[in-house]
């Protein structure tokens, strides 16, 4: 049941944490996701921000990932506890309220110490946002906003109006994950984004085989032997270009490389010249991991 409990606040979780790093605090949308700043690392709105306001459900998904959470912290924490009389999980308001009888709030905030604390891990200049619920010496629980993030989504849930979660209430959220029966974000956020990739890289290679039937094999062909390559290598004016390569979906050597797998190296990611084939960055990563782990069975 803890794994589960884990699991279903982690997949719920990151779907909203997902909106988040989409949503600017002033409702915008960003262009660019590297242009997101970290939300744990400034404090959070204070004034009416809703969060996320297209994203369909977004109250019952924030309930099932908090009621999940609260209760695998408390099942955890104080064995038993997150069950009432009749052997049912208590709600979300009532596990919170479990939670202060044992440690205090203060501020409406609760620090759940941690048995066996972990040394805090350092974070980079890159996308931060599922790093930010660190494994430190304590789990920050802010009962007051998790309460007020309760009271916003229950008018939509119930059918008596819209819902007012705000940015504060989800960054409360995934602070949860910080606590040991928890953690899985990171894991559950690495299987969204292959799953993510792996579903737009079938539709690239369907819309490229698409394109190819519609230009035939000699137009095709007539392409490849007159392309040119627009990120050619050049010891002084593009150092860091790359000759052609292969495209896996049309076979002519005319698949542009802007870059190698950000980790693993080995596999380009670019656009084909004849066929527009596009592999991305993840996608690109994904294929040097399979290479990487092929080589290590070959060696063996």
């Amino acid at each position: 049941m803890r794994k589960q409990r884990a699991e279903e606040f982690a997949r719920c979780a990151v779907v909203l944490a997902a909106e988040l790093r989409q949503t600017r605090r002033d409702g915008a949308v960003a262009a660019d996701p590297e242009e997101q700043t970290d939300p744990f690392a400034v404090p959070a709105p204070t004034g009416e921000d809703p969060f996320a306001p297209s994203m369909a459900g977004r109250e019952g998904v924030f309930e099932q990932a908090l009621s999940n959470g609260l209760a695998a912290i408390v099942a955890s924490e104080w064995p038993g506890k997150e069950l009432n009389r009749n052997g049912r999980v208590q709600s979300a308001s009532t596990l919170l309220k479990v939670i202060e009888e044992h440690i205090p709030a203060t501020d409406g905030v609760v620090l759940v110490p941690d048995q066996h604390p972990m040394q805090e891990i350092p974070q980079d200049d890159t996308d931060s946002l599922f790093q930010a619920p660190r494994r430190s010496s304590h789990t920050r629980i802010d009962v007051r906003t998790l309460q007020n993030g309760i009271e916003s989504s229950q008018a939509a849930r119930h059918g008596r109006g819209v819902g007012g979660l705000q940015h504060r209430h989800i960054e409360a959220l995934l602070a949860l994950d910080g606590h040991r029966s928890l953690g899985a974000m990171g894991e559950e956020q690495q299987d969204r984004i292959q799953q993510i990739a792996q579903a737009q890289d079938a539709a690239s290679q369907k819309r490229a085989a698409e394109y190819l039937e519609r230009i035939g094999e000699e137009e095709a062909a007539r392409r490849a032997e007159n392309v040119a390559n627009p990120n050619a290598h050049h010891p002084k004016r593009n150092p860091d270009g790359r000759d052609l390569d292969t495209c896996p979906v049309c076979g002519h050597e005319t698949f542009c490389v802007e870059g190698l797998a950000p980790v693993f190296g080995r596999v380009g990611y670019g656009q084909c010249l004849v066929c527009t084939y596009i592999r991305t960055p993840d996608v690109a990563e994904d294929e040097a991991f399979t290479e990487h782990l092929r080589s290590i069975m070959d060696d063996e």
